[in-house]
């Protein structure tokens, strides 16, 4: 959540530069400003789009995410007995990363669910992807790496 208040005062502190060089006339660096706020802005947006957290304690595994100007608030992105989890696969897709997770639903049927992991570093992901598959029973565990596409 600070890291947030942060990137908030960055954008809000840029914005007022552009507004100040805009006042004495420097358009030109007003428009220097003006792109690096957009820049710094978008980068924010894209980055904080995928703030997640997960829980493996007890029986359920459980990953949490929350939107940037939520105010930290939690929402539930998938909650699953470890029982029901089958498998769990990272999938490179260009410049995406996807965690994606095989459980059985209620009918029986196999489900799958889609969580976006663009913005993990590798150890952050093999750490997540090791905590799932630990408690797989039976399943063949593989860590990503830089050359895994």
């Amino acid at each position: 959540m600070n890291h947030m208040i942060l990137q908030w005062g960055v954008i809000a502190v840029l914005l007022l530069t552009v507004a100040v060089l805009r006042y004495f006339n420097y358009h030109l660096y007003s428009v220097v400003f003006m792109i690096m706020t957009t820049l710094v802005l978008c980068y924010v947006i894209l980055k904080n789009r995928f703030i997640f957290e997960y829980e493996n304690s007890g029986e359920v595994f459980s990953i949490k995410s929350y939107k940037w100007p939520s105010k930290g608030k939690k929402n539930p992105v998938f909650e699953m007995p470890h029982k029901k989890i089958l498998d769990v696969k990272i999938r490179k897709v260009l410049f995406q990363k996807y965690l994606i997770i095989l459980f059985s639903g209620s009918s029986g049927r196999v489900l799958k669910m889609k969580i976006d992991i663009t913005f993990c570093s590798t150890e952050q992901i093999n750490a997540l992807f090791g905590n799932i598959t630990k408690n797989l029973t039976g399943k063949k565990t593989e860590f990503i790496s830089e050359n895994r596409g």
